[in-house]
């Protein structure tokens, strides 16, 4: 009875999360184009006609219709449902490896902010000062609590802010990055403590790999950086403490 209940609530993080991605697909898309996000339906971006209430669900929809409008058969971005994927996947994972506590609760907003800032430096190359502000709101949040909990000393957030944002600076000012990295990191500092030092050298570390191979493929130039220092975060909030101390395990 155990294992179904983990199952199911395995399950239903990941639906959760899907569903979550759907809607982050129609910020992405809006926003931009100043569309509301309440008022309408969803509709196909090539006919006009308003998608169906069965082809609505997230992931197996685009599958169910093999990546096509029920209506034009004009193609739909896999990007719609790659999004919906990694959004269930990310709620999965953090239930999975942090279960029911505070640090679930933070991460159930902070990886949707990682999503959409994600897209959105990807389709306009800039990150949005909001989910930075979200971010940063998220570690004030955090310090506060860290006083009255033992889960991190209330300094570590600061050190935190503190230890990445100079480099980055530097390297903004240099012009390898911009300066909307400098502020996420910033934020994602205040919220991570300590764990900023990995999610930095992940993001770094897949931003260099990912822009060779982006100017390789496509001979662009431009590299994006938010993508890849939103994984380096996500994977230091889940593990960054655990990266930290068995990288002063080996050098012990």
């Amino acid at each position: 009875m155990e294992i179904v209940i983990t199952v199911v609530t395995y399950v239903l993080f990941f639906a959760l999360g899907s569903v979550i991605g759907s809607f982050l697909n129609v910020v992405a898309y809006r926003v931009p184009i100043k569309e509301s996000l309440i008022k309408g339906r969803s509709h196909c971006t090539t006919c006009g006609k308003q998608i169906l209430n069965r082809d609505l669900i997230p992931v197996f929809s685009w599958i169910f219709l093999r990546g096509k409008c029920r209506f034009c058969k004009n193609k739909i971005s896999p990007r719609y449902m790659i999004v919906e994927l990694i959004s269930g996947l990310s709620y999965l994972a953090a239930y999975a490896i942090l279960g029911f506590s505070l640090k679930l609760a933070f991460a159930a907003v902070l990886f949707p902010v990682l999503i959409v800032l994600s897209l959105w430096d990807i389709d306009r190359q800039e990150i949005p000062y909001t989910c930075s502000i979200i971010i940063g709101v998220l570690g004030i949040i955090s310090l506060v609590i860290s006083i009255f909990t033992a889960d991190m000393p209330w300094y570590e957030h600061l050190i935190g802010a503190a230890i990445v944002a100079v480099p980055f600076a530097i390297l903004a000012f240099l012009g390898a990055m911009g300066g909307g990295d400098v502020q996420l990191m910033a934020a994602a500092g205040l919220l991570l403590g300590w764990s900023i030092v990995p999610a930095a050298l992940i993001g770094i570390l897949l931003g260099a790999v990912g822009g060779i191979i982006v100017k390789v493929v496509t001979k662009n130039n431009v590299i994006c950086f938010g993508p890849y220092l939103s994984v380096g975060i996500a994977v230091g909030y889940l593990f960054g403490s655990q990266i930290i101390s068995a990288y002063l395990g080996l050098m012990g």
